[in-house]
């Protein structure tokens, strides 16, 4: 496994899945909120990638991937208290599907 590639994919799309946050007005320090999100990205395709073997399929990495990125959106929401349950509907599905592209990318790329 390469791991450059496997932390610049999930980099990459953790920026994207992150960087939607600027077309609301209403939220401050937006900056803080789409760099979050890229070291979320990079470390779900991390583990992912760590969880795999050169053997593993695309099932298996879409499976994990989508495993821990909806496990990393359900902690950022947990950490966050109660303010963050009207944020939940956006942050885990984001983080889900983020998840899941990182796991199929890291399987045809990184290994």
């Amino acid at each position: 496994m390469n791991v450059s590639i496997v932390v610049g994919i999930g980099a990459v799309l953790g920026l994207l899945g992150a960087v939607g946050i600027y077309f609301d007005p209403r939220v401050p320090s937006k900056h803080f909120i789409v760099a979050a999100g890229t070291l979320r990205g990079a470390l779900v395709a991390l583990i992912t990638g760590l969880s795999m073997s050169s053997q593993s399929g695309w099932l298996v990495g879409i499976g994990l991937g989508t495993l821990y990125g909806t496990l990393f959106g359900t902690m950022i929401c947990l950490t966050k208290g109660a303010a963050a349950i009207q944020h939940a509907v956006f942050i885990i599905p984001t983080s889900t599907v983020t998840g899941a592209l990182s796991g199929a990318l890291i399987v045809w790329l990184a290994f």
